[in-house]
């Protein structure tokens, strides 16, 4: 990595005059700038806050002392409120003139008898408020225990603009201050927030818990979380560790307590700022939302994320590993450093991802994480190829649109990318030198995009703000195409342009990027080279060697090479380096799918791998033969397509077997998963006799196959399942112990081909068998059942949108509108589907709605495109056999 460093600098050195870093320096935060609708003239310095939940009423009484600081003197104060009333309300102790509380407007003004002077004064008031039944503000979440109890808890979700549910507030990100919380519930419970406990009495059956003062922070950070819960702990470098759950699944929190003891030791030496809060609590809630949320010293997790029981599979275990990770990245990428406004959420986003990942991967190098990580840069790159992308960092007018602005395709996997590609380049000491300085300048307040730049700027790798700008500020990517020209010796110089890459309309896009490449030449080392004009030359190695311009699959760009060059790369490609394997079979399916470049192409890749055994690239492989095979569904020519698809993959599936071996990486093992999977889906009679065999002994026995293998096998036999099989499969499914069962059993089930059958998997879908902390799994199990039942799966989810929908609020609205139509466009014609969306989100959505009806056409228009190719190459195939 040092060496990677040292060429950066003299990359950098090397074009002083480039034209993307003549720009204007970027703004840097200022408080008094900052976007927002409240008022700065008043600013919170600390709450004191007293809750007394009541969780049958679904209502909390709260008294709240605020002190405040007036910059000037005024006589109005103004924040952000929902759902309360508020009485008692003074200011230094004295009456106001009148308090008006607008829900619409989420604003609480108070008027004062006369101007108040400038410097600090205290507000009190009492408030009377609700207990959310959705996972925003303060929620209750009901649950089911293993053992069939019936509970509840109350936590919270505050992110975007939630706090103001929980208790009246400055509820915008830039108003940072310390929080003193009390909360007052039944004595059986246990609590915690985002510090120590620092004072606990009992009064009857209630008891009043204090939690120590936080330190400065949002409101959107603040956690309070209580209930019949317990914890395990540990105590690792003086910090203090816990995971917390619901009583009698502590245990399985033993794993996620490991990780996060590892996690922040590594983060306090990458970061070089410590970790500055006493204790780290990781909540594990049971529902209530997916993921996690960051939570200062408290974060909370779905507890699917979070624990491990039996019956998980490697997928979950690093499923754990990566969201803690993600979570606790933020601990510094949005808690110590916060952005200023929601337009840069990307920097606490973006940034935890990448964290993340490279954690991840530091710690677990069998997994090959960074392979794992090109589909999510891939579903990045399918996302913003659309003429209708947004940039990085997005403009956002008010908070109540920033749940808008939380889009995982460009927000995080974009941005993870985008900074990974920027670390190669500048070099990752040169890197961390600038994100150490950023944390230490920054530590306790707020940031634009320009703080950062500019501790990249000084961190040793010359002026770097102009590309990272060029890659946040515009929406895309290039296409970089590539043209070979040989001398004498045969030494090659490659002529470079770039354009801006698109799903449709390729070459009608505008945009133009500093591109940093990795220019590789046979299996050599890599040499950087910055790409920064709309042409160049540059020195490329030999033309009898394969070439890449993305060695290590580093970069967020497609490549085109000319035909000459990719046959040359074609034909050694089982030789060509993993990464850079893995670089060209995303490009090249892209460009088919884009109609820049014939079918047989990529194919031609696809059967160069032989019996070659790499779990990403197989998996790319495998998920193109997929989509068209689902494209050629119903078509004369679907037979002789699944037996073409089979033929690719099946010698590699014998090579590898059904069972796992002793020293196989897990990577190998979800190959061989996949591989079966895939076969049994295509109809191979070998694969379906043996996962039938299978799974008679597993009804039998729930040991008979590993919990990693018991989705494939039984997704196998669904697809083609007699009703027997279904209601055994059901059976199965009602029998699960735990919810990691439950959501894979279900799974399963929803993969029926047979109409009848998949008609009772709806009903399933709906049922009470799904227990209220599993809400949310309902709609992804709908949209399971579509991959086989469109039509079916689009009346199922019309007829409950709301009920399948409000698990996942604060983000409804903005799955209606951008993600609906990337689920259903097999089900209706475009406009039909368009028309209903449009009914049911509001106008400032409607963005997001064009982005996924531009998918969902693409999609169509694709697997008519590949219909058309595929049945054209096997009959030239045929032609050319006979």
């Amino acid at each position: 990595m040092r060496a990677r460093g040292v060429m950066g600098l003299a990359l950098a050195l090397a074009f002083p005059a480039a034209p993307v870093l003549a720009q204007a320096a970027p703004p840097v935060f200022d408080f008094a700038t900052t976007p927002g609708r409240l008022p700065k003239n008043v600013v919170p310095l600390e709450y004191t806050i007293a809750l007394t939940p009541d969780a049958a009423s679904h209502t909390v009484a709260g008294t709240e002392s605020i002190v405040l600081d007036f910059k000037a003197a005024s006589a109005v104060i103004q924040f952000n409120s929902l759902n309360q009333k508020l009485s008692k309300v003074l200011l230094d102790g004295k009456p106001v003139r009148s308090v008006v509380s607008d829900d619409k407007a989420q604003l609480t003004t108070i008027k004062l008898a006369r101007p108040a002077g400038p410097g600090r004064h205290t507000l009190s008031f009492a408030y009377a408020g609700k207990i959310e039944k959705e996972p925003r503000g303060l929620f209750l979440q009901e649950y089911v225990t293993p053992a069939g109890a019936r509970d509840a808890m109350l936590t919270t979700q505050f992110e975007a603009t939630d706090a103001r549910r929980m208790f009246p507030c400055w509820d915008e990100p830039a108003f940072r201050a310390v929080f003193k919380l009390s909360v007052t519930v039944p004595a059986k419970w246990a609590v915690y927030s985002n510090m120590p406990e620092s004072e606990r009495s009992v009064k009857g059956a209630l008891a009043t818990t204090r939690f120590a003062p936080t330190p400065k922070m949002p409101t959107y950070l603040v956690e309070f979380s209580g209930g019949d819960l317990a914890h395990i702990a540990a105590e690792s470098g003086g910090t203090q560790f816990r995971v917390v759950a619901v009583r009698g699944q502590e245990q399985g929190g033993q794993q996620a307590l490991a990780n996060a003891q590892q996690i922040l030791a590594d983060y306090n030496d990458y970061f070089g700022v410590r970790y500055p809060l006493p204790k780290l609590d990781s909540i594990a809630v049971p529902g209530g939302f997916s993921g996690a949320m960051e939570n200062w010293g408290a974060i909370t997790y779905n507890d699917q994320a979070l624990l491990i029981t039996p019956s998980s599979t490697m997928g979950n275990r690093q499923g754990v590993y990566s969201t803690q990770a993600h979570e606790m990245a933020h601990q510094w990428f949005g808690d110590l450093v916060t952005m200023g406004w929601w337009d840069e959420l990307w920097l606490n986003e973006s940034f935890a991802s990448w964290m993340a990942a490279r954690q991840t991967d530091l710690r677990n190098p069998s997994w090959r994480w960074w392979e794992h990580q090109d589909a999510t840069k891939e579903d990045a790159m399918g996302a913003d190829a659309r003429a209708t992308s947004h940039a990085i960092v997005q403009h956002v007018t008010n908070e109540l649109q920033a749940s808008s602005a939380f889009d995982p395709a460009i927000t995080y996997s974009k941005g993870q990318a985008v900074l990974r590609m920027l670390e190669a380049h500048m070099g990752a000491d040169n890197f961390r030198s600038g994100i150490r300085s950023y944390m230490k300048t920054h530590a306790y307040s707020n940031t634009l995009s320009g703080d950062l730049w500019q501790a990249l700027d000084g961190a040793g790798a010359g002026q770097v703000s102009g590309i990272a700008r060029a890659w946040t500020s515009q929406p895309g990517f290039p296409l970089v195409s590539v043209t070979a020209s040989c001398d004498a010796a045969g030494e090659r110089t490659i002529a470079l342009t770039q354009q801006r890459f698109l799903l449709q309309g390729l070459g009608g896009g505008k945009g133009h990027w500093p591109v940093p490449l990795q220019v590789r030449s046979g299996t050599g080392a890599p040499k950087p080279v910055l790409f920064d004009g709309d042409r160049q030359s540059v020195p490329a190695g030999r033309c009898d060697e394969a070439l890449s311009i993305n060695a290590g699959a580093l970069g967020y760009f497609r490549t085109a090479y000319d035909d000459a060059t990719l046959a040359r790369i074609t034909q050694s490609f089982a030789s060509v380096p993993e990464a850079d394997r893995i670089a060209l079979l995303d490009d090249q399916w892209a460009l088919v799918a884009a109609g820049a470049q014939p079918l047989a192409s990529y194919l031609a890749l696809a059967s160069a791998m032989g019996d070659t055994a790499n779990q990403r690239a197989w998996e790319q492989i495998t998920g193109a033969l997929d989509t068209i095979e689902t494209a050629e569904r119903g078509t004369a020519g679907h037979a002789a397509f699944a037996a073409y698809a089979r033929s690719i993959v099946k010698p590699l599936s014998v090579k590898l077997g059904w069972d796992a071996r002793a020293d196989e990486s897990p990577g190998m093992q979800k190959l061989r998963r996949s591989l079966l999977a895939d076969l049994g889906g295509w109809g191979d009679p070998d694969v379906l006799a043996e996962a039938r065999k299978r799974f008679a002994a597993f009804a039998a026995d729930r040991a008979a196959i590993s919990a990693d293998d018991q989705l494939m096998v039984l997704a196998i036999v669904a697809r083609h399942a007699t009703a027997a099989e279904f209601e055994q499969l059901h059976a199965i499914a009602k029998s699960a112990r735990n919810e990691t069962e439950l959501r894979r059993y279900y799974t399963a089930l929803m993969q029926v081909r047979d109409p009848a059958l998949a008609e009772k998997a709806a009903a399933i879908a709906l049922s009470d068998e799904i227990p209220k902390q599993a809400d949310m799994a309902r709609i992804g199990l709908v949209g399971v059942l579509g991959g086989e039942h469109p039509q079916l799966s689009w009346s199922v989810f019309t007829q409950n949108s709301e009920r399948l929908i409000a698990p996942h609020q604060p983000f409804g609205p903005m799955i209606l509108a951008q993600y609906t139509p990337e689920m259903f466009w097999r089900a209706l014609p475009p406009e039909q589907l368009e028309a209903w969306i449009k009914g049911k989100v509001p106008a400032d959505l409607l963005p997001n709605l064009a982005r996924g009806m531009e998918v969902a056409r693409f999609k169509l228009a694709e697997k008519a495109m590949l219909v058309k190719a595929t049945d054209a190459y096997l009959a030239g195939k045929q032609a050319r056999a006979d």
